[in-house]
């Protein structure tokens, strides 16, 4: 059974593996008078990218103000997501993650619904997510969940250890979702 429960220490962390995923396209920003949209490009061949969520979840629950969700299938820690309110009360996603091996069975889903519950409860007109066009999958897993595309910054990663070694046209961007809980 899956189910979603707030996360008090960083012993749950230790459960969740690294996250090994298969990306196989890009991402492509188009800029027109009616806002962003997104565009993904298969590329030529699929590279496998690692990302590591137990470092980064542990230091996110520790953090005064942060609330942490984690998603459990029988008692496993499958997934976690932590997010904090932020000024114009809005309700920042920090990091959300679910283990390869247990996508596609709406433990993301469960948890962006207790962020959002969350939030609602305390004051905010809608949750934010920023993420790269490095990661593809959670640009289309963000407009799955409603949140639409309201823009991005080219420089904020351009000069990071990271992307400086590549040309200034394939450095990373940052891409910023919003989604209202209200009309206004």
């Amino acid at each position: 059974m899956l189910y979603v429960k707030k996360i008090e220490d960083g012993s749950d962390t230790a459960q969740l593996l690294a996250d090994k995923a298969l990306v196989g396209e890009d991402v492509l920003v188009r800029i027109s008078r009616l806002g962003f949209s997104l565009t993904y490009l298969p590329r030529q061949s699929a590279l496998w990218r690692t990302f590591s969520p137990t470092t980064r979840a542990s230091q996110l629950i520790g953090m005064q103000g942060t609330v942490c969700f984690g998603a459990y299938l029988d008692e496993q820690l499958i997934g976690v997501c932590a997010l904090r309110p932020v000024s114009g009360l809005w309700a920042e996603i920090l990091d959300i993650r679910v283990d390869a091996a247990h996508r596609r069975i709406g433990a993301g889903h469960a948890m962006l619904g207790a962020c959002q519950a969350w939030a609602e409860k305390n004051g905010s007109c809608g949750l934010k997510l920023i993420t790269t066009d490095l990661n593809p999958g959670m640009c289309q897993f963000c407009e799955n969940m409603g949140f639409r595309l309201q823009g991005m910054d080219r420089y904020a990663l351009a000069m990071t250890e990271e992307e400086r070694g590549k040309p200034i046209s394939q450095r990373a961007c940052e891409l910023m979702f919003y989604k209202m809980f209200q009309k206004g």
